[in-house]
């Protein structure tokens, strides 16, 4: 008689352990993944501030090229 009632327990452990596992082992997959992202994140981020920091410096050389340029166009050539 005892046998019959441990087995519904037993089973019903069993599927409680099971579930646990799967439980902790989308945890595991879930917090991989979040690793990656977040890896990925930021290196896109180093990325995008090493391409801001190109951009600004090209930039500043091209304003100081145009100001040289039309500093030169400007001025007052004197013939002699």
């Amino acid at each position: 008689m005892t046998e019959t009632k441990e087995d519904p327990l037993a089973n019903d452990i069993r599927e409680l352990a099971a579930g646990i596992q799967e439980i902790k082992n989308e945890q595991e997959y879930a917090i991989a993944r979040e690793r990656s992202h977040r890896n990925t994140a930021e290196s896109t981020n180093a990325r995008v501030v090493w391409w801001s920091l190109f951009q600004s410096a090209i930039l500043f050389f091209v304003c100081v090229f145009q100001v040289m340029y039309l500093k030169r166009f400007f001025e007052v050539k004197r013939v002699v």
